[in-house]
C-alpha cells in the first residue's frame, strides 16, 4: 500500500530545502564575491545551543584552527524558534547561524554559515544546510563530528535514562542487600559487574577486543531479575556511572520491526558517546529476537553493528524464556559472554530471609514454621504471601500476625497456582490445542 505520509513529508523535505538553497544563493553567497561557496547537507548538532556551547575552545580542528563562537544571522524565510529540555535549557534552534574558527599562529578567521529548518510541524524533525567554502570541508567535517559526539554523550546523573518509556518508568530502589540469592550465585554476579570494569575493560583492549560485555539473567517470572537489574543500577550510580534501561513500552516512530528494536540501537549509541563506563539494562531480551530482526539482534550482540565505548560497556539482559532465545545467541562465545541461572528459592535460609524482609517488623519466630512450604517457589510467590497477610491483619485492625494467617495466605495464593496449571495443561491437552492445528490457530 502507498504510504501517503511519508510521501507528504518526503515533499515538504524537498521544498523546504528549495527555499534554503534559494535564501542562501539570494542573500548569503552575493556577499562574498571573491570565495567560490558550496552547500552541503550537515549535522542538526551543530545548531543545538546545549552542544556548541560545551564545544572545548582547545579543541585542535585541520589547518590549525579553533572554533570561536557562532551567532545568529537574521533570516527572512526560517523563523527563530528554540527548543528547550527538561533542566531548562535551551537545545536545537532553528534559523540561520555563522560560525568562526581561528588559526592563532596565523590570525586568519574563516565563517561557515549553518541553516536549520522544521520541515513537519508535527515534532521535531530538522534538515540543517551548511555554506562554505571547500577548503574548509576537512576543518568542518571535524568540527560537525565532535558536535555529534557531544550530542549523543550523556555526562553521568544519579538517574537512570530510560529508552522507549516514561522517565519514571524504571527506579533503582534496591540494594545488594535486597537480593535474596544463593550465596555463590549473588558473589559470581556481583564480581563478574565489578570487575569488569574495575579490570576487564583494560584487559579486552589488550586482547584487541571491544570492551563491551554482556551478560543474561534467566529466570522463571518472580526470581528477582528485576531487583538485580534495580541493585545493578543503583551500584553503577553510585560508582558515577552512566546507567540506560532499554523499555520495549514504546516503539520508534523509525522502528519498522515492531518491537522497538531502535531503541537498542539508540543506547548503544549514547554508550559509545558516553564519557563514562555505562550499564544498559534490557529486560525481556526474548520480546526482540523475532523474525525480521533476529538478525539485527545477533549483529548487535556482536558488537558490530556500532561504536563502543572505550571506558566499557556491560550489557545486562534478562529472559523469562530462555527457550524462545535462538541457539546462535546462547552457544555461540561472544555473543553472550555468561549466563547466569536464577533459581526459585531453594534453601531454608534464603526464603525464611525473604519472608523475614516482606513481613518487616511483623515477623515473629513462630512464622519460621512456614518457611518449608516456601522453599521452590519464586521471590514474588513470597512476596504476596506476605502482602497478602499483612492485608488482612490491616483489614481487621490487629496488632499480631498470627502463623495461622500466613498460612492462609499461603494455601489460598497456591491453590489459585495449582488451579491456573491444571487449566492451562488441560487446554494444551484437549480442545485448544486442536483449533491450533486448524484455521483458527492462537
Amino acid at each position: 500500500m502507498f504510504d501517503y505520509s511519508e510521501a507528504a513529508s518526503s515533499v515538504a523535505w524537498s521544498l523546504k530545502l528549495d527555499v534554503m538553497k534559494s535564501w542562501i544563493e539570494a542573500e548569503w553567497v552575493p556577499r562574498f564575491p571573491q570565495k567560490t561557496l558550496l552547500t552541503f547537507r550537515t549535522t542538526s548538532t551543530v545548531v543545538r545551543d546545549d552542544v556548541v556551547e560545551r564545544f572545548s575552545p582547545e579543541f585542535a580542528l585541520p589547518g590549525g584552527y579553533f572554533f570561536l563562537h557562532y551567532k545568529m544571522e537574521p533570516c527572512s524565510v526560517i523563523p527563530q524558534i528554540n527548543d528547550y529540555n527538561n533542566d531548562g535549557a535551551i537545545t536545537h534552534r532553528t534559523g540561520a547561524f555563522v560560525y568562526e574558527f581561528a588559526n592563532p599562529e596565523s590570525g586568519e578567521t574563516v565563517q561557515a554559515l549553518a541553516i536549520s529548518a522544521h520541515y513537519k510541524d508535527d515534532g521535531w524533525s530538522p534538515i540543517t544546510l551548511v555554506c562554505l567554502e571547500q577548503d574548509m570541508l576537512p576543518l568542518w567535517a571535524a568540527f560537525a563530528k565532535e558536535c555529534n559526539r557531544l550530542g549523543n554523550s550523556f555526562q553521568s546523573t544519579k538517574e537512570v535514562m530510560v529508552i522507549g518509556g516514561r522517565s519514571d518508568s524504571f527506579q533503582p530502589i534496591n540494594s545488594w542487600d535486597d537480593v535474596i540469592l544463593p550465596a555463590d550465585l549473588k558473589l559470581e554476579i556481583q564480581e563478574d559487574v565489578q570487575s569488569f570494569f574495575a579490570k576487564g575493560v583494560d584487559v579486552y583492549k589488550r586482547l584487541s577486543l571491544k570492551p563491551f560485555r554482556k551478560l543474561l539473567l534467566a529466570g522463571v517470572p518472580g526470581t528477582g531479575k528485576t531487583m538485580i537489574c534495580s541493585a545493578l543500577s543503583k551500584w553503577a550510580l553510585d560508582q558515577g556511572h552512566l546507567v540506560i534501561y532499554v523499555s520495549s513500552a514504546e516503539k520508534s516512530q523509525r522502528d519498522r520491526y515492531g518491537s522497538g528494536f531502535t531503541n537498542i540501537q539508540d543506547a548503544l549509541g549514547i554508550a559509545a558517546n558516553s564519557s563514562h563506563p555505562t550499564l544498559i539494562l534490557l529486560e525481556e531480551i526474548d520480546a526482540y529476537l523475532r523474525e525480521g530482526e533476529k538478525a539485527l539482534v545477533l549483529n548487535v550482540l556482536d558488537g558490530s553493528e556500532s561504536e563502543i565505548n572505550e571506558r566499557g560497556t556491560l550489557l545486562v539482559a534478562t529472559t523469562n524464556y530462555p527457550e524462545k532465545i535462538d541457539e546462535r545467541v546462547l552457544k555461540r562465545p561472544g555473543r553472550l559472554d555468561r549466563i547466569f541461572i536464577i533459581p526459585e528459592t531453594r534453601g531454608l535460609d534464603d526464603a525464611e530471609q525473604m519472608l523475614r524482609r516482606y513481613l518487616g517488623g511483623m515477623w515473629r519466630d513462630e512464622h519460621s514454621a512456614i518457611v518449608p512450604e516456601l522453599v521452590g517457589y519464586p521471590g514474588a510467590f513470597i512476596r504476596e504471601v506476605a502482602i497478602y497477610a499483612l492485608t488482612q491483619v490491616a483489614y481487621d485492625d490487629l496488632d499480631v500476625l498470627a502463623l495461622e494467617t500466613l498460612e492462609k495466605s499461603f494455601k489460598g495464593l497456591k491453590s489459585q497456582i495449582d488451579a491456573r496449571e491444571d487449566f492451562l495443561s488441560r487446554r494444551r491437552e484437549f480442545g485448544f490445542s486442536r483449533l491450533g492445528n486448524g484455521n483458527h490457530g492462537w
